[in-house]
């Protein structure tokens, strides 16, 4: 594997062990979104953020552009008071600029010729699919939307993690 497909798989990989972690939080009784929110936009935050930094070279602004995202998200979370419609919006505004930041990802793939991009297209219609899914059935109580922002956040980091290792499968069956 190259270099940039192993820290992408790594950070995927431990954003996925996290939102799985936050998937238990009900069962340990913990029911504060807001602190659930907040680890996993920070976490999103510091990993995407150092992934960029870490394959600079590789002029692939995908983390950084995730890491901002996640930032903004995170910042919104103090100037917002968290009532379900709320939550949902925070999660909307937070698809739709993931949405465009991997359309931008497939629009690069396309830009060299790879057919990764046809991958990279599916990757984002079905996260926008089941991000608005899951957005739109945050109306529990707050151990049931504990359990859906897992969920989202369990999508995405497979979505996301399906790029590195399909990079590496294409080239290593050639």
């Amino acid at each position: 594997m190259k270099r940039k497909e192993v820290i992408d798989f790594i950070t995927n990989i431990s954003l996925l062990i996290l939102s799985c972690i936050i998937l238990l939080f009900p069962t340990l009784k913990i029911t504060d979104v807001k602190l659930v929110l907040e680890l996993i936009f920070s976490f999103y935050t510091i990993l995407k953020f150092t992934g960029f930094i870490l394959v600079f070279k590789e002029h692939d602004y995908e983390n950084l552009f995730t890491s901002l995202v996640s930032l903004g998200s995170l910042i919104s979370l103090f100037f917002i008071k968290l009532t379900t419609q709320n939550i949902a919006l925070i999660l909307l505004v937070y698809l739709g600029f993931m949405s465009i930041i991997k359309l931008k990802k497939a629009d690069f793939y396309h830009d060299r010729s790879n057919k990764m991009w046809i991958l990279r297209l599916f990757i984002l219609f079905t996260f926008l699919i089941l991000g608005l899914i899951l957005s739109l059935n945050l109306m529990h109580e707050n151990s049931v939307q504990i359990l859906i922002i897992g969920f989202y956040f369990v999508i995405n980091s497979l979505l996301d993690t399906i790029d590195p290792l399909t990079s590496y499968l294409m080239r290593s069956n050639k």
